[in-house]
């Protein structure tokens, strides 16, 4: 990939916050932000470049949307990688309902969820 190339992480991670843009967006600090980042409240992205970025998926009517917390933790399990977290939360599959798994969040069905979150998990650890 050339310096004139867009990263494909962008298309697949979809729009993201800023440190300072999701602080204002919760109205909170910078510092509470990077705190929710460390302790898995928001899906917090580190780029090569020593960047933090945080997708705009999490957010739902400037709340984060319900649920996420407890599906980062068990996508841990699975692999420390954040950004493949971002992609199973995002990515579209077009065969299935919903097509993508943050939707399963989005319309409140955390336990759903949290189910396919441990299957994926498991199947990444092994």
């Amino acid at each position: 990939m050339t310096d004139d190339e867009p990263n494909p992480w962008a298309q697949i991670v979809g729009p993201c916050y800023t440190t300072a843009s999701m602080a204002r967006t919760l109205e909170c600090t910078e510092t509470e932000v990077m705190e929710a980042g460390n302790d898995l409240r928001l899906l917090m992205l580190h780029t090569s470049d020593d960047v933090y970025l945080f997708p705009a998926l999490q957010i739902q009517d400037a709340n984060i949307v319900e649920g996420l917390q407890e599906v980062l933790r068990v996508l841990e399990t699975g692999t420390a990688s954040r950004w493949t977290w971002a992609q199973w939360l995002n990515v579209e599959l077009p065969e299935e309902h919903p097509p993508r798994n943050i939707t399963l969040l989005y319309e409140g069905r955390v336990n759903e969820a949290l189910r396919v979150a441990r299957h994926v998990a498991w199947a990444w650890s092994n």
